[in-house]
């Protein structure tokens, strides 16, 4: 399996942390924040790791290796746009992955493994997105991107604030190359800088739609801002049963 993990953007609500280093090895619990995206893709069988990188790119480069991580093979792609939306940084992406589908994470999420062996355990045959059903409260739920899943399993709607929703969008996907053709027909109609949200919603209301997978109860943070952070260290500090393999902590701190 393929996986594409965004690494590119600035950072700056978590300055001045992010000056001088990008924010995916800013350290959460002793690790670089990005590290449990990447055990936790690795575990779930990705082989074939490929890292959108912005920002201070090279750090993350030196700090992984050049073309092996525990395993999986390893693939830079820098973008060029990362100023103008994580959809283009995404597409920055589309020639290495090909027409394969492939596991979409971001660099700035903590996830668990067993989130991502959820997603991959129910095979998917079209672009799928990871939804908590029931968000932790500490979630702050006017940032968190919303959707309203149906009675089936499709997600009809998605974005923030929105009236009527029944999940929260953990960043975790299945997509297919369909995203791609999303983008490019966002922008071939004056959308210069699409959105990931933007891009989910033309494949539901123009392509072959996005289905829901429920994670809930799994774990799963999203780190924006020094809160975020603070909360992130709280929990895997209290954990009982570390996210990463004790096996990989060394490792994992780079």
């Amino acid at each position: 399996m393929k996986g594409v993990i965004l690494a590119a953007g600035d950072g700056t609500r978590l300055d001045p942390l992010t000056r001088h280093v990008p924010k995916p090895l800013v350290a959460v619990a002793g690790h670089p924040m990005m590290t449990y995206g990447l055990h936790a893709l690795i575990e779930a069988g990705v082989t074939e790791l490929i890292i959108v990188v912005g920002h201070l790119g090279d750090q993350i480069q030196r700090a992984l290796g050049s073309t092996h991580y525990r395993g999986a093979c390893l693939t830079y792609v820098e973008s060029p746009d990362r100023h103008d939306g994580n959809g283009l940084s995404l597409y920055a992406a589309r020639e290495v992955v090909g027409e394969e589908a492939f596991i979409l994470t971001m660099a700035d999420h903590l996830i668990s493994p067993r989130l991502v062996k959820r997603l991959v355990a129910i095979q998917p045959t079209q672009d799928t997105l990871c939804v908590d059903r029931r968000p932790s409260p500490i979630i702050q739920l006017d940032e968190a991107t919303q959707v309203w899943v149906d009675l089936t399993g499709w997600i009809r709607r998605i974005g923030k604030n929105l009236r009527r929703w029944n999940g929260v969008d953990t960043g975790v996907f299945w997509l297919t190359p369909a995203i791609f053709e999303a983008v490019e027909a966002l922008r071939a109609v004056g959308v210069s800088a699409p959105t990931l949200t933007q891009a989910c919603r033309w494949l539901i209301e123009h392509g072959r739609g996005l289905r829901a997978c429920d994670v809930s109860g799994l774990f799963w943070v999203d780190v924006d801002t020094p809160a975020d952070l603070r909360h992130a260290e709280r929990v895997l500090r209290a954990r009982s049963r570390p996210l990463l393999p004790l096996s990989l902590y060394r490792e994992a701190q780079l």
